[in-house]
C-alpha cells in the first residue's frame, strides 16, 4: 500500500529536491524556481514530489494517480491536467517526460539535500566572505570560522538585548489577524421594467459567485440561503445575523439606451455601510462581455474591497458561445421542482449542444436529469442521462471533488455502501471546510443505519454553512427520534413537494394528526403511498384505504421503500408492509436501528415476521458498521477506472 502525499513518513519533510534551476521544499509545499516562489495547486505540487521522490524510475499512470487521489474517482484527464501545469511553471517540457501508454519521469538529475545540511550551508554562506582564491587551505577557512564564532560570543550580550527589543518592537508593529469574510451574494433588483430580463436577477449572482470561486480566504454562502432577501430595502445587519456573515453584495441593472447597465455593492452588514461600488455596461445581446467584466471585476477592485488574499492560479470554465450562456444563464433562474425540472432541461440540453466544453452547463444539467428522475417521474431514463452529464462534466473538470461527491450520493442509492463510504470519507479529509461533502457522508451513514454518526456529519454541515440546510438531514433527525431537530431542515412555507412530504412524516411521528392533515399530499409521481397515509390518519374508510395501498409503488430509491413500508404499517396493511420492508432491506438500506425508533411500526413488533427481518436490517448495519470500522483505519485505494456515476439533489 503506498503511502498518501499528505501522509509521508517524517523523514521525507526533512528534505529539499533540486533539479534544474529549480527547488521543491517538501516543508514548506513550495516550488522554487531560480530562487523564486512559484504559485501553484497542490495537486501538481503532489503530483511533483512523488515523481521527485522517484526520480530516475518511470511512474507508473496507476501509481500516480493512487498517489495523489487516493480513493477518490478520477480520470486520467486529471493526470494530464497537473502534468500540463507543472510543464506550464517550469518552462522546461523536457524536466517531465512522457513514457507512452506508461506513465511520467523525471528526466533531469535530482539532488535530494538533507534539510539540516541545507540549513548548516546557508549559515556558514551567510558568514563566510566570497572565496576570491579557490586554494584557500581548508585550515584556513577552519579558522576563519573559529575566530567569528568567538565574535558572535564576545557580542552575546549586545546581540540578546537587540533581539528582545526588536521583537518587543515587532509585536507592536505587527498588524492584526486579518477578518475573516463571509459573503452572501443577494438577487439583483430589475429596475428596467423589462421582464425578458428577469433571468439576471438569479444569474448575476450565480455568475459572481463562480467568479470568486477560487478566491484564498473568502467564504461565499450558498445563493440559496440568500435568495429570500429580495426586497431593495434589504436590513444588512439583520442580514448578518441570520446568514452568518460580514459582508454582503447586492445590485441592480437598468437598460439605458441601447445599453444593460449594471451596478454592483459591497456592504459591511456590520457597520450596515456601503464599502465598494462599481458599475459598467454592455450590449444587452452580449452576455459574453457581461461574464468577461464580472470575472475582471470579481478578481480586482471587488476582490481587492472584500479583502481576498489571492486567488487559485486555475480560473473558473468559462462560455464560449453566446446563445449557449444566455441559456444556462435563464436555467439558473428557474425554481427547483418538478413542474420547472423539464424546462430547464431543455434549455441545458440546448446549452450544451452549443457549447460542449462548458462544464458548469453539464453539471447543472446532471442535476435537473436527477431532479425528474427522482421526482419527476422520469425514473430510470433520466438517471441515465444524468449519469451522463456527469460524466461529461468529470472529464471536462477532473480536479473537481463536486461531480465525486454527486456520484457517491447516487451508488448510496444504488446500493454501494462499500464503495460510496470509501469515497464519502476521502472527500471529507480532502475537503474538512465543504459543508456538502459532509452532508454526502452523512447520506451514505444513514443508509448503513450509522444514525448517531450521520447526525453529527449533518451538525458539521450547518456549522460550515450556518443557515443553509439539506433537506435529507431531516430523514436523519427522523430516524434518530428527534423530531424537532427534523423540523429544523425542513423549508418553513413548505414551498416544495419534497417539504410536504418530510413535514407530514415528522408530524404524524409526533401525534400532531391534525397538523400533518393541513399539509397537502406531495404532487409527486408514484408517490401515492402519501395518499394513502393521510386518508388512515383522517380517518377513511377501510376500503378505501385498501384501494390506495393497492396503488403504492416499489420506488427507485431503498429509502423510500422503507418510508412506504412505514405508511403501510400505520394503516394496518401488514402483508404489504412486509413486503416492501423487505425490499428495502434486500437493496441495503438497512433500517437497523431506524425500525427500533419508528412508531409507525409499533402495531407490528410482536409479528414474528417482522422479528426476522429486524434481524435482517440488524445484520446489514453490523455488515456496514464494521467495514466502516476498517476503512476509517486505514487509506482506501483508488478506482480511477471503475466508477459508475450519477448526480443527486440535496432534497431541499
Amino acid at each position: 500500500m503506498s503511502v498518501s502525499p499528505e501522509k509521508q513518513p517524517q523523514s521525507a519533510h526533512q528534505e529539499l529536491w533540486r533539479f534544474a534551476d529549480c527547488e521543491f521544499d517538501d516543508l514548506r509545499f513550495e516550488l522554487r524556481i531560480r530562487g523564486q516562489a512559484v504559485e501553484l495547486e497542490r495537486k501538481p505540487l503532489e503530483l511533483l514530489r512523488h515523481l521527485l521522490s522517484r526520480s530516475g524510475e518511470v511512474v507508473r499512470k496507476e501509481e500516480l494517480l493512487e498517489a495523489v487521489w487516493p480513493g477518490v474517482l478520477v480520470v486520467d484527464a486529471s493526470l494530464a491536467t497537473a502534468v500540463s501545469k507543472l510543464r506550464k511553471v517550469l518552462g522546461e517540457q523536457d524536466v517531465i517526460q512522457t513514457v507512452p501508454r506508461v506513465g511520467y519521469r523525471i528526466s533531469v538529475p535530482v539532488t535530494r539535500v538533507n534539510r539540516a545540511e541545507s540549513a548548516i550551508e546557508y549559515r556558514e554562506t551567510a558568514l563566510e566572505p566570497a572565496d576570491t582564491d579557490l586554494a584557500v587551505p581548508i585550515e584556513a577557512k577552519r579558522r576563519f570560522r573559529f575566530g567569528t564564532r568567538l565574535i558572535w560570543a564576545g557580542l552575546g550580550t549586545a546581540a540578546a538585548v537587540a533581539v528582545t527589543v526588536g521583537l518587543i518592537a515587532s509585536r507592536r508593529s505587527t498588524p492584526p489577524a486579518p477578518l475573516q469574510v463571509h459573503v452572501a451574494i443577494l438577487p439583483f433588483q430589475n429596475v428596467s421594467g423589462t421582464s425578458s430580463l428577469n433571468y439576471l436577477r438569479s444569474a448575476l449572482p450565480d455568475e459572481i459567485a463562480h467568479s470568486l470561486a477560487p478566491a484564498k480566504s473568502l467564504t461565499v454562502r450558498p445563493l440559496a440561503a440568500s435568495a429570500q432577501f429580495t426586497d431593495p430595502g434589504v436590513d444588512f445587519r439583520k442580514l448578518g445575523r441570520d446568514l452568518d456573515v460580514n459582508r454582503a453584495i447586492t445590485g441592480h441593472y437598468i437598460i439605458l439606451g441601447d445599453r444593460l447597465h449594471i451596478t454592483m455593492e459591497a456592504v459591511d452588514t456590520v457597520e450596515d455601510r456601503i464599502i465598494w461600488q462599481d458599475s459598467f455596461d454592455f450590449a444587452p445581446n452580449n452576455l459574453l462581455a457581461m461574464q468577461e467584466q464580472i470575472a475582471t471585476v470579481a478578481h480586482g477592485r471587488l476582490g481587492e474591497a472584500l479583502g481576498v488574499s489571492g486567488f487559485a492560479a486555475d480560473s473558473p470554465p468559462r462560455a464560449t458561445n453566446e446563445e449557449a450562456y444566455e441559456l444556462y444563464l435563464q436555467s439558473v433562474a428557474l425554481n427547483w421542482d418538478n413542474k420547472t425540472d423539464k424546462q430547464a432541461i431543455d434549455l441545458l440540453r440546448r446549452a450544451v449542444i452549443l457549447d460542449a466544453n462548458y462544464a458548469p452547463a453539464w453539471d447543472m444539467l446532471s442535476h435537473r436529469y436527477y431532479s425528474y428522475a427522482r421526482f419527476g417521474g422520469g425514473g430510470p431514463e433520466m438517471l441515465a442521462l444524468s449519469d451522463a452529464a456527469l460524466d461529461k462534466e468529470l472529464a471536462l473538470n477532473p480536479d473537481s471533488l463536486d461531480p465525486i461527491a454527486e456520484m457517491t450520493i447516487h451508488r448510496t442509492e444504488r446500493g454501494d455502501l462499500v464503495k460510496a463510504h470509501q469515497i464519502a470519507l476521502e472527500l471529507v479529509r480532502r475537503k474538512p471546510d465543504d459543508p456538502n461533502l459532509h452532508h454526502v457522508l452523512n447520506y451514505v451513514l444513514r443508509y448503513g443505519g450509522s444514525l448517531d454518526e450521520a447526525g453529527r456529519q449533518c451538525e458539521i454541515a450547518v456549522l460550515l454553512a450556518t443557515k443553509v440546510v439539506w433537506g435529507s438531514c431531516s430523514t436523519t433527525f427522523r430516524e434518530l427520534g428527534n423530531y424537532e431537530r427534523a423540523r429544523f431542515f425542513v423549508r418553513k412555507d413548505l414551498s416544495s413537494e419534497w417539504s410536504k412530504s418530510a413535514a407530514i412524516e415528522v408530524l404524524l411521528r409526533e401525534g400532531r394528526t391534525a397538523d400533518a392533515l393541513r399539509v397537502p399530499a406531495p404532487q409527486i409521481p408514484h408517490w401515492d403511498s402519501y395518499k394513502m397515509l393521510l386518508a388512515c390518519a383522517g380517518g377513511a374508510p377501510q376500503a378505501e384505504i385498501q384501494s390506495l395501498a393497492s396503488k403504492v409503488e416499489i420506488d427507485d430509491d431503498p429509502e423510500m421503500d422503507y418510508l412506504f413500508a412505514g405508511h403501510l404499517a400505520y394503516c394496518g396493511q401488514n402483508e404489504a408492509a412486509l413486503r416492501m420492508l423487505k425490499i428495502a432491506i434486500d437493496r441495503h438500506y438497512c433500517s437497523f436501528p431506524t425500525v427500533d425508533k419508528d412508531p409507525f411500526f409499533d402495531k407490528m413488533r410482536s409479528d414474528a415476521r417482522f422479528q426476522k427481518l429486524r434481524l435482517a436490517g440488524m445484520a446489514c448495519h453490523d455488515a456496514f458498521a464494521s467495514d466502516r470500522d476498517m476503512r476509517q483505519l486505514a487509506p482506501v485505494q483508488t478506482a480511477a477506472k471503475q466508477h459508475s456515476v450519477s448526480p443527486a439533489s440535496p432534497h431541499s
